[in-house]
């Protein structure tokens, strides 16, 4: 492509074919494992997405896909709010070369001038920063923003950084059958949901609703049979919380004797008092089902109440008998 004095152009070399750097720049849970650490995306021609990035940073974008060819091109639009007169238009052009990709990103946008001079080494700066961290994470798999300095450290707000759930538990019971429990609906209601729906594939809708009437749409991000499953988890908006995306891991490991250890990990949460109180109420109601999933895999009891409310509820539990549910078959 032609591009002009003013454009930003940065050129970099992973070590990955074109598919998989593609799927880290548009699939929701590679960009959480790397750049923004809230994000929504519509992966269509004329889809949309936004991102922020505390507390890392204050800044937040959002644009539009303007064209996609997945593995060869990527063009989009931009505003962020670090630059908030500027409307950018960025093409991403990935090319093969043996067993790596050149990654070449071209911004333009940008006009000419000594006042813009300062902005557009921001610009090249940024750019580099975010190609080198693209390249970590293709390359080795690791969050290369680990140990990275909050922006907001000096605030007693900011120290206490990402908020993430991780959970353990031990199961008498192989991998297959906690991973049906997690993934099919009628095991999921013995421990969990009041009704589920699953499309069982990668993308595929996982629609849950609970005793108390809440529902929720996810959607499968990771699915490896009897080993692992990832949700696109949203807030909804609960407290007061964005309207964003957090993301639920459930990794299987078998033990020795063919026992299970269930690990679940929910990240994605932001700053603030809204975010906090999410944080509190999903922490706890995570513990009470995946201990009640124990009991029900191990002993054949549902403890649940009839009124037993979704992960997002605010509504105080109400004091009702416990129910007994069925034995799950082997």
């Amino acid at each position: 492509m032609v591009t002009r004095q003013s454009d930003i152009v940065q050129k970099i070399k992973i070590k990955a074919s074109p598919d998989i750097v593609f799927s880290a720049l548009t699939e929701e849970h590679h960009l959480l494992g790397w750049w923004p650490t809230q994000v929504e995306v519509d992966l269509r021609e004329g889809g949309g997405f936004r991102m922020s990035f505390a507390p890392f940073s204050e800044n937040t974008e959002k644009g539009q896909f303007l064209r996609i060819i997945p593995g060869q091109l990527l063009k989009y639009s931009a505003e962020s709010s670090d630059f908030p007169h500027i409307a950018r238009e960025v093409t991403i052009e990935f090319k093969p070369q043996g067993e790596h990709t050149q990654l070449v990103v071209t911004e333009a946008g940008w006009k000419r001038g000594k006042l813009w001079e300062k902005l557009h080494r921001s610009g090249e700066d940024s750019w580099k920063s975010v190609l080198q961290d693209l390249r970590v994470y293709v390359e080795s798999g690791k969050d290369p923003r680990s140990g990275r300095k909050l922006y907001s450290q000096r605030s007693d707000k900011a120290r206490i950084g990402r908020l993430a759930i991780r959970q353990r538990f031990l199961y008498k019971a192989k991998p297959k059958r906690v991973f049906q429990a997690l993934t099919v609906s009628d095991r999921l209601t013995r421990w969990f949901l009041k009704e589920a729906e699953i499309e069982f594939k990668k993308n595929g809708r996982f629609k849950m609703v609970w005793n108390d009437g809440t529902t929720q749409d996810c959607k499968i991000i990771e699915l490896v049979v009897n080993k692992k499953l990832s949700l696109v988890w949203p807030t909804n908006g609960w407290a007061g919380t964005p309207f964003a995306n957090t993301q639920v891991r459930f990794t299987i490991t078998p033990t020795e004797n063919e026992d299970t250890i269930l690990e679940m990990e929910h990240t994605g949460f932001g700053l603030g008092d809204s975010w906090a109180r999410y944080y509190g109420t999903v922490y706890s109601s995570w513990t009470y089902y995946l201990l009640n999933l124990k009991s029900v895999l191990e002993n054949g009891l549902d403890l649940r109440d009839e009124y037993s409310e979704s992960v997002m509820t605010d509504e105080e539990p109400k004091d009702k008998e416990k129910q007994v549910g069925d034995t799950v078959e082997a």
